[in-house]
């Protein structure tokens, strides 16, 4: 890791703005607060730490993807209940929390940081494998359950966009937050499909709650194996901490014009179509 990263400081000599959109995905489940747990939180922080020692290095900007998982939310009882849960056995959320909370505190020692939090991003130029990506997953048939749970979109060039906006405006040392379109992810199956020219039904809506807990004791059974488990699976746990979105006063201010869903999950689709066709 050491010498991934002295590699690092040198291939960004000659740029100003360093973009840290690389984060791990922490997403098996683990004992809470066990060895394993406390690894993946511990690695995310290094690597963070890393990267932050890299734009002060270089003496460059550095614009910090978070999640939209670490934004406070209005939420009843349950629901926080079971999200306390999920952040207990799933590292992926404190892993999140942490590497954020690493460049806060640079920031707020004088690394011009811009820290984004965005809705979940759709669009082209994805490049993960198959069984991590939503569009591909849906255009497969390899989602015939999902969850009835609503969550926030974001075309990942509204990202870009809103970053750029930030650095000019030098909003550093505060998570920004990035909101979408509010859309089940049903709904959001439905129209992939649609887009695609599919026939056939969107996915059956089930329990966001049930979901959750069938990924994680499905979760425990493939290790109780020693097989990884399935990506579908994996990604369920953060699907499930999705809720709608406002604006954030910095996203107004910054005046962000959003591509439509409908144009995003357009270009997202063909985008995936024309790499099974190359």
């Amino acid at each position: 890791m050491d010498g991934e990263y002295r590699r690092l400081r040198e291939a960004s000599v000659g740029h100003d703005v360093l973009v840290d959109a690389a984060a791990p995905y922490p997403l098996e489940p683990c004992m809470p607060g066990g060895a394993a747990w406390r690894a993946a939180v511990n690695g995310a922080v290094a690597r963070t730490r890393r990267v932050v020692e890299a734009a002060g290095w270089n003496g460059f900007r550095l614009a910090f993807i978070s999640s939209f998982t670490t934004l406070a939310r209005r939420e009843s009882a349950v629901a926080a209940m079971e999200r306390k849960w999920r952040w207990s056995v799933f590292p992926y959320f404190e892993a999140k929390a942490a590497m954020e909370r690493v460049v806060l505190a640079a920031a707020r020692e004088g690394l011009p940081a811009v820290i984004v939090n965005p809705a979940a991003c759709l669009g082209p130029w994805e490049f993960r494998a198959e069984n991590l990506s939503l569009v591909r997953l849906v255009l497969a048939r390899r989602l015939p359950l999902m969850m009835d749970q609503t969550l926030s979109v974001m075309d990942v060039r509204d990202v870009a966009e809103a970053i750029a906006e930030a650095l000019a405006r030098e909003l550093f040392a505060r998570p920004i937050a990035l909101a979408g379109h509010n859309v089940t992810l049903v709904e959001l199956a439905r129209q992939i499909l649609e887009l695609d020219g599919a026939g056939g039904h969107a996915p059956v809506a089930c329990n966001a709650s049930l979901a959750a807990m069938a990924a994680f004791w499905t979760a425990v059974s493939y290790a109780a194996w020693n097989q990884a488990t399935p990506d579908p699976w994996r990604a369920v746990p953060l699907a499930a901490d999705g809720f709608a979105m406002l604006p954030s006063p910095e996203q107004i201010s910054m005046g962000l014009k959003l591509f439509s869903l409908r144009e995003t999950l357009r270009d997202a689709v063909g985008f995936h179509r024309s790499r099974w066709a190359a």
